[in-house]
């Protein structure tokens, strides 16, 4: 629930992870039932919705029929999931992407604990059958009836902390700051080639987890399997896409070795199962 309708629009600031560039975003209320809807330079609108999704390389990149676009919503919408909020006016300006502020959704989440009421969303949507979306031999997500929301993740990623290991988060007994904080993060030895394609220009330490191949990371872990929380963060934000809360679905999501370009063909499939 929102507080009462605000003068001036909330002003939150920081750079782009893959410019680099000051990326300057106001948020006001929206309308009852107009979902979250962002505006490039203020003007141009791009609903958050799956109809809007052009891009899952790396992020999740949005676009409208004017072609303007907006990359790394995912973390922003994570955080107005956890935050129980739906309805959001959010103007963009300065690049064509939301700032990364500390690489997690915390910093968001921070902020709407300012100025709203916020809590997370009791089940209310049903599940009545399984779904399942098989993106390769070894990458698939599904879902099957449940009581509540729950998330098991798996990853089998090229680094001694991260192969073959099962992480679950239960939305009614687990810390939302679990998934809050989990700070997104890539192979150090990737940075360079992307660097060299005008991509993770804006990646630092204070943004970024580094994962060494050989082992270890490039700071202490905020905690326990970090990296595996990071990729639930993603999978709420995507699949916040649908239009409806996703921690409100009463439904167990199983994912393995997913991603965003998996994330939002099984949302497709979800949302066709929950109406």
């Amino acid at each position: 629930m929102m507080t009462a309708s605000m003068a001036s629009p909330i002003c939150v600031n920081g750079i782009g992870v893959i410019t680099g560039k000051t990326v300057d975003v106001q948020i006001l209320p929206g309308e009852p039932g107009q979902g979250i809807v962002f505006y490039i330079d203020g003007v141009s609108p791009i609903p958050a919705s799956l109809a809007s999704v052009v891009h899952t390389d790396r992020g999740v990149t949005l676009a409208n029929r004017d072609g303007k676009t907006l990359s790394i919503v995912e973390h922003f919408l994570c955080a107005a999931a956890l935050a129980g909020l739906s309805d959001l006016k959010v103007s963009v300006t300065g690049a064509a992407e939301m700032p990364i502020l500390d690489g997690s959704a915390q910093d968001w989440l921070k902020v709407f604990a300012r100025h709203f009421e916020i809590a997370l969303p009791k089940p209310a949507v049903t599940l009545d059958r399984a779904v399942f979306y098989r993106h390769s031999e070894d990458i698939a997500v599904y879902a099957i009836p449940a009581s509540h929301f729950k998330i098991s993740y798996s990853v089998d990623f090229n680094h001694p902390d991260l192969k073959a290991r099962w992480v679950g988060w239960d939305s009614q007994a687990d810390n939302p700051a679990l998934i809050s904080t989990a700070c997104t993060f890539g192979y150090i030895s990737e940075l360079p080639a992307l660097q060299s394609r005008g991509l993770a220009l804006g990646a630092n330490l204070e943004n970024s987890l580094g994962l060494v191949e050989a082992g270890g990371y490039s700071r202490p872990l905020r905690h326990d399997d970090e990296p595996i929380y990071h990729k639930m963060l993603d999978l709420i934000g995507d699949l916040s896409l649908m239009g409806i809360n996703p921690l409100s679905i009463k439904a167990h999501v199983f994912a393995m070795n997913a991603g965003h370009s998996s994330h939002v063909p099984f949302a497709k499939k979800l949302l066709q199962a929950v109406r």
